[in-house]
């Protein structure tokens, strides 16, 4: 009979050494991109279909309202004239590809509210004033629905409600709240229904108990927020960008920072009223090695490559970005944090994600609200590592923690391995090395090579050993038993072998497009994995290829 108690030995061991160890930190690459025209801050920032960023409306230096908009193509900043000024208003991005921008305040230093909708339309770089919505509103946030319906909640200093907007021209009230709130949180549970909740009033007071309505339904309590609640910014809240589930699938899915009465991040996980902590290999870092970690920014997911970021700045003196990198996909979810060189002149806001899986802040808060930034930074979360970065990884663990870990791990693996082989009924190890006339190893090979299974980026163990009627367990073993250290390593070199072929056959590809056409589901694993597997750089590699085709 098999015995798991090596195994649980090992996993005792690696927790246990492993407490003292911290969640990597990396450094992060910038790049300073041109200044916007106009110093802004309390705006909303959108990329649009084509990639294109526009930060809208807000207040400038002194603290005065700009009816302008800038829209940034690559290149450079282009001013453009908007209908209202929505500063410290909301957008959101219908299916059209159009977005509309609403609410805000009334006057200068961000007093009052203001009833004002326009479209922005990306085709032609204009804004068009449309109509008003239902209350006058600032510091509200709106989530688009089916039929481009926009549910909008929150204010600030004024009564709140919940009202739809109709997606052309039209919003009308839905139904009182049971608590009066600011930045709102809307997250869709359906396909026509969704929830709305925030820890802070219309004032700006915490709320002593936090309770969820329904656009359509009762309230209700979540269990969840009696220990964690969530984070609360006087930041643009596009919820969209939190959505990590499939809504052709009807998995209406988010990822939500949350916080502890100690102040302790987590990451909460929604499945559509339900809410539950994202199991993570580490605590949400609060230190990094120049002092606390403050986060400030709603949770943007990257669906493409299975990532989600939030954003942090150190304190003074250490003005310093921090993005917390979330592989949610993962069981336990991997945790990085990366971190940016000191950036004393830059402004802090609500980062946009990019189409290449960057993240892109444009103004904000440099020092107050009387002086915003026109600064614009990319922050290079999803690009290879510098290879002497790399090398170096400034990762914040105890070598020694780390390294006895290692051996005491490892010691332990070995035993557990030997035991189980010793142990293993002899029907298991014939099961798992043949199947009729072909070996398991063989039938797996196949699979690989014929239906190129490895090109698949959520290809999982037991993908495979559903594919070939199987258990997980005889898939892991042929394949540990046929020299590899584990499954990611077997499909990781077919991946490999497909991108080599690939530079070879198209040596100006983009390494992003090269990463996913060889099945990596982002540019930083692929690149680490090439390299482990060939010892130098996926250019490095081409450039030795030309050179002995040169040479023969």
């Amino acid at each position: 009979m098999y015995r798991p108690l090596p195994i649980i030995l090992a996993l005792w061991l690696l927790t246990a050494t492993g407490a003292a160890a911290q969640c990597l930190q990396q450094p992060m690459r910038v790049e300073h991109l041109p200044h916007l025209n106009i110093p802004r801050s309390g705006h909303t920032v959108f990329c649009t279909a084509d990639g294109e960023v526009v930060a809208a409306g807000g207040h400038t230096s002194g603290f005065v309202l700009t009816p302008t908009a800038e829209r940034f193509d690559g290149h450079q900043w282009h001013l453009m004239d908007m209908a209202y000024y929505h500063g410290f208003g909301f957008s959101a991005t219908l299916a059209s590809g159009k977005v509309i921008v609403a609410g805000g305040a009334e006057k200068d230093l961000g007093i009052g509210q203001t009833f004002g909708i326009e479209f922005y339309d990306p085709a032609t770089h204009h804004f068009e004033g449309y109509g008003c919505l239902d209350s006058k509103r600032c510091y509200a946030a709106g989530l688009v629905m089916d039929s481009d319906r926009v549910v909008v909640s929150g204010n600030w200093y004024h009564d709140d409600a919940i009202e739809c907007f109709d997606g052309q021209r039209l919003s009308t009230p839905v139904k009182g709240v049971t608590a009066h709130r600011s930045v709102p949180y809307i997250l869709r549970t359906a396909r026509d229904n969704a929830i709305i909740f925030s820890t802070h009033d219309n004032y700006g007071n915490p709320l002593d108990s936090i309770v969820a309505d329904r656009l359509h339904g009762d309230p209700f309590t979540v269990p969840l927020f009696r220990e964690w609640r969530p984070l609360w910014f006087l930041v643009d809240q596009r919820s969209a960008q939190s959505f990590i589930g499939n809504e052709t699938r009807g998995d209406y899915s988010y990822l939500v920072p949350v916080a502890d009465a100690k102040g302790q991040v987590a990451i909460a996980r929604t499945e559509g009223e339900a809410f539950s902590l994202l199991e993570t290999d580490h605590p949400v870092p609060m230190q990094s090695r120049w002092g606390p970690v403050c986060y400030y920014s709603y949770i943007v997911a990257d669906t493409l490559r299975h990532r989600a970021y939030l954003t942090g700045y150190g304190e003074k003196g250490n003005r310093r970005f921090y993005v917390l990198s979330i592989a949610y996909d993962e069981t336990p979810a991997t945790l990085t944090l990366y971190y940016s060189e000191p950036l004393d002149s830059v402004g802090f806001w609500q980062p946009v994600l990019m189409p290449d899986g960057n993240l892109l802040i444009a103004g904000g808060l440099a020092d107050s609200n009387f002086n915003p930034a026109a600064t614009t930074v990319l922050l290079c979360v999803c690009c290879p590592p510098d290879t002497e970065t790399a090398a170096d990884g400034h990762a914040t663990r105890s070598p020694w923690v780390l390294g006895g870990a290692a051996v005491l791990l490892l010691v332990t693996l070995l035993t557990a391995r030997a035991w189980q082989k010793r142990h293993r009924q002899p029907e298991v190890l014939q099961e798992a090395a043949t199947d009729g006339n072909d070996s398991l190893m063989q039938r797996i090979v196949r699979l690989m090579e014929e239906e190129k299974s490895y090109l698949n980026t959520d290809i999982k163990l037991q993908h495979v050993a559903d594919a070939l009627a199987t258990n997980r367990t005889y898939v892991s073993d042929s394949i540990k038993a046929s020299g590899y250290s584990s499954f990611n390593q077997f499909v990781n070199s077919y991946r490999i072998r497909h991108a080599m072929q690939l530079l070879r056959q198209q040596p100006d590809i983009k390494l992003a497009h090269l990463s996913l056409s060889a099945g990596f589901d982002n540019e930083t694993t692929f690149f680490r994995a090439f390299k482990a597997t060939t010892g130098t750089t996926p250019k490095k590699w081409l450039v030795q290829q030309q050179n002995s085709q040169e040479e023969q």
